[in-house]
């Protein structure tokens, strides 16, 4: 009879690799001398729980329940041997997570059950657990059967921790030791949501207190989870706040941990080493697991007795989840909440009779982004809004427009603001936003990668022209207002969201500015609002071509950038 692998089919080609590669010490778990503790991480949830994209309405290749099947897969392979962390930013950043936040808030928040459920030992908080504001957030994590590990986040106005700086489980005989931190841009991009209770002091200074606390908790693995990228600039101005992404400086520090879980910028690192530390990083969205292999020893001494474990070898993997099949009783747990946020998504707000498709949205003006721009112009009284493109697939297909749809095309939390803003600020946004394209002609490529696509901003209110074949800094041309061109000392009322307002993405020249409309309204309500006034979206309506790319050949390449992959 065929000996039946107690895996399923999926994960014997994923999690058996892992379990079968060689290991040191890997004969020899039972003796004293040696252990084996597996550490396993997820990031940048964005409220995955469910593999189901509300925003199709269609099963997805993620999730926090396809999760769940591995983790038990592993902690079947490693009885006892397992450590699961997060890495922040949970609960927010689609239909599901805003549905629990703000109609349908309930105890134990959906997201923060199903880690509760997979029985994670620790988690991080992300810079978007705040975008609901504090008391969201409290509610969410009130419910959570696992430690919160933060050690830079204070409460105020005590100014003292408010969350535990460390936790100390024990996995095989091996004191685990997770320290956690959170980017110090919460406030600049939330700060209206946690001004005056609570403050996220930089990272670097506060690794020192919590890995001396590890350590006088006889801590023999300290792992550190970091919700900020490894390393590069800020995308904001770092005066007075703290860099963004810090986690390599925690490879050259006297007390360093033995392992880094990374997150918030959606990378993916298997297993880098930097002067001994190990880097490991998830995919977001409950793509993959990062999963650390730790091998530890200790020396036995006659008089003494068996002396404390000592790492002396760590190794990363990464274990993709879209072919594994979603745990049953995880799905369960989570279902009655799915069909609420199914229903919720499908809910229809008004119609369109022709195709509104964000497809080429960064390559040429379309009405769909106009129409996110018209709405933030109309309701802030300002004379220009500005917009991002945020996901190219977005569309408003002939028929119905459903709430999914306008999450699709604005998956934020952003409130909507105004400022003042005279001509010459005006162009350096509009040059910094063009730095989004490399220059024409080059070496084949269009797009610049690097910067994402979220830092691609579109005026409406303006006419202006990006200039591809000129050097960045000098491509915004023939930039006029009701037919006069723009003077520097000319001055504007500019729409825009709060994320760019405080200078999110490196938009430095705007932060000092007047601000002359504030609301706490998110911006996709706003756009759910109008849609229901409306009850058909006409082009007419919201669209007057605004922008161009030139030269033509340039425009041509731009948009061919965006054209569907064969």
């Amino acid at each position: 009879m065929p000996c039946r692998s107690p895996l399923p089919r999926p994960l014997i080609g994923v999690v058996g690799l892992i379990a079968l590669a060689p290991f040191p010490g890997g004969t020899r778990l039972a003796a004293q001398d040696s252990a084996h503790v597996v550490v396993v991480a997820t990031t940048d949830v964005h409220g995955r729980a469910m593999h189901w994209d509300y925003e199709t309405d269609r099963e997805a290749p993620w999730g926090l329940t396809r999760a769940a099947t591995a983790i038990d897969s592993l902690r079947r392979l490693y009885p006892d041997r397992v450590v699961l962390v997060d890495a922040g930013d949970l609960i927010q950043g689609n239909p599901f997570a805003a549905y629990f936040a703000i109609v349908e808030p309930v105890d134990p928040h959906p997201i923060v059950d199903a880690l509760n459920a997979l029985g994670y030992d620790a988690a991080a908080l992300g810079n978007h657990e705040f975008n609901f504001g504090v008391d969201v957030l409290t509610r969410a994590l009130a419910g959570a059967t696992y430690a919160i590990v933060s050690g830079n986040v204070y409460g105020l106005p005590r100014d003292s921790v408010a969350y535990q700086r460390v936790v100390v489980v024990e996995r095989g005989g091996v004191r685990v030791g997770i320290a956690g931190f959170t980017t110090p841009g919460v406030m600049v991009w939330d700060r209206a949501n946690v001004r005056g209770r609570v403050l996220v002091r930089p990272i670097v200074p506060e690794v020192a207190p919590s890995l001396a606390r590890l350590s006088e908790e006889r801590a023999e693995l300290k792992v550190a989870v970091v919700h900020s990228g490894l390393g590069g600039g800020s995308s904001y101005d770092t005066a007075g706040v703290g860099e963004e992404n810090v986690a390599v400086r925690l490879a050259v520090l006297p007390d360093r941990p033995h392992l880094v879980v990374v997150g918030h910028s959606h990378r993916r690192i298997a297993d880098s080493v930097i002067n001994g530390v190990h880097f490991v990083q998830p995919e977001a969205w409950a793509r993959s697991l990062a999963v650390a292999h730790v091998s530890l020893v200790r020396e036995n001494t006659p008089r003494a007795g068996p002396g404390p474990w000592r790492v002396t070898r760590i190794r990363g993997e990464q274990v993709p989840l879209a072919e594994v099949p979603p745990h049953p009783g995880v799905v369960r747990r989570l279902e009655q909440a799915h069909e609420r946020v199914r229903v919720w998504a499908g809910s229809a707000l008004g119609t369109v009779d022709e195709e509104w498709n964000a497809r080429y949205a960064r390559a040429e003006d379309t009405p769909v982004v106009d129409f996110v721009n018209e709405i933030q112009r109309r309701v802030s009284g300002a004379q220009l809004s500005a917009t991002a493109a945020f996901n190219t697939q977005a569309v408003f297909a002939p028929g119905a427009v459903r709430l999914r749809d306008v999450a699709a095309l604005y998956p934020y939390e952003n409130t909507l603001k105004a400022v003042r803003i005279d001509g010459a600020t005006l162009a350096r946004f509009l040059e910094k936003s063009a730095t989004y394209y490399y220059q024409f002609p080059g070496d084949g490529r269009i797009v610049n990668e690097s910067i994402p696509g979220y830092n691609f901003d579109i005026v409406s209110g303006v006419s202006y022209a990006i200039d591809l074949s000129r050097a960045p800094g000098s491509r915004i041309v023939q930039l006029t207002y009701e037919g006069r061109l723009i003077e520097p000392t000319d001055t504007f009322t500019l729409a825009l969201n709060n994320y760019r307002q405080g200078g999110g993405g490196g938009y430095d020249m705007l932060p000092g500015l007047p601000v002359v409309y504030d609301s706490d309204v998110s911006i996709r309500d706003l756009l759910v609002d109008a849609i229901r006034r409306a009850g058909t979206l006409r082009p007419a309506d919201y669209f007057k071509e605004s922008w161009r790319i030139i030269p033509p050949e340039a425009a041509v390449r731009a948009r061919e950038a965006f054209e569907p992959r064969r």
